[in-house]
């Protein structure tokens, strides 16, 4: 039976696999090169990211191999882990078992391999690899013409936009002259709007590109910190962490923006 295991800090493992959207129910984690993993594809958002682990105890035993992790319920798990007391938490995935331990507290359960969020995120990965490689210019099919720098601390309180617009409104994201504008609602309907400056590069041209309503909420996915964007007109919005490997994409929705 393959074995996969390592001990990890137990807020930031919480806060790790609590923070890839609303609408992602499992995980499949990967342990490797001292790191945990995740990439996830939804309908709605494609994001990867990573944080490190702890290899050896105060003792010098190891308790690290690297290995898949499945997580078949990320709420039960992130339950258990705001239980909590230790700092530290053991995390052991064998055969179709996951298993937390923190101090004497124990959490396990059955696994599969059929993870909904990694159904399609090998196609995906390809796919942004390929993006990186060749400097953002296109993902996939689409277009991504607009490239600039800009900071998180932008979208906080952003979340909150869409409560004043009509349900299921389309939220557009428009970036010319310097500034990013997001907009919440529909044409003739209430809306609501932030305009953000953001450094832009020279080349770039002014796109214009539209959302479901869910985007407010998947910007803060990102983390903290300078993020790198490249969007395209009725494309994909793409912000990539300057620190961090974090890779988050915003998927055009077809449709909503009539």
């Amino acid at each position: 039976m393959t074995l996969a295991q390592a001990h990890v800090n137990t807020l930031a493992f919480n806060g790790f696999i609590s923070t890839f959207g609303d609408n992602v129910v499992d995980l499949k984690l990967k342990i490797g090169d001292f790191r945990i993993t995740c990439s996830v594809d939804m309908p709605t958002h494609y994001l990867t990211k990573g944080m490190s682990v702890i290899t050896h105890g105060d003792s010098g035993e190891q308790f690290y191999k690297p290995g898949d992790v499945m997580i078949p319920d990320v709420k039960k798990t992130t339950a258990f882990l705001k239980a909590c007391k230790e700092e530290l938490t053991y995390i052991r995935h064998v055969g179709n078992i996951l298993t937390l331990k923190n101090g004497k507290d124990v959490f396990s359960t059955p696994t599969h391999n059929h993870t909904l969020s990694a159904h399609s995120v090998d196609r995906a990965n390809e796919a942004v690899t390929k993006a990186i490689k060749t400097g953002w210019n296109k993902l996939g099919r689409a277009e991504l013409s607009c490239h600039g720098t800009m900071s998180t601390l932008e979208f906080d309180g952003i979340s909150t936009m869409t409560k004043v617009s009509a349900k299921d409104s389309p939220v557009r994201v428009t970036v010319e002259d310097g500034e990013m504008v997001i907009t919440a609602g529909a044409q003739r309907g209430a809306k609501m709007s932030r305009t953000i400056n953001v450094d832009v590069k020279d080349e770039s041209k002014p796109v214009t590109t539209v959302f479901g309503n869910h985007l407010p909420k998947l910007l803060s996915l990102v983390g903290a910190g300078e993020v790198i964007f490249h969007i395209g007109n009725k494309s994909a919005l793409v912000l990539q962490h300057a620190e961090m490997p974090t890779v988050l994409v915003l998927k055009h929705q077809e449709g909503v923006d009539e």
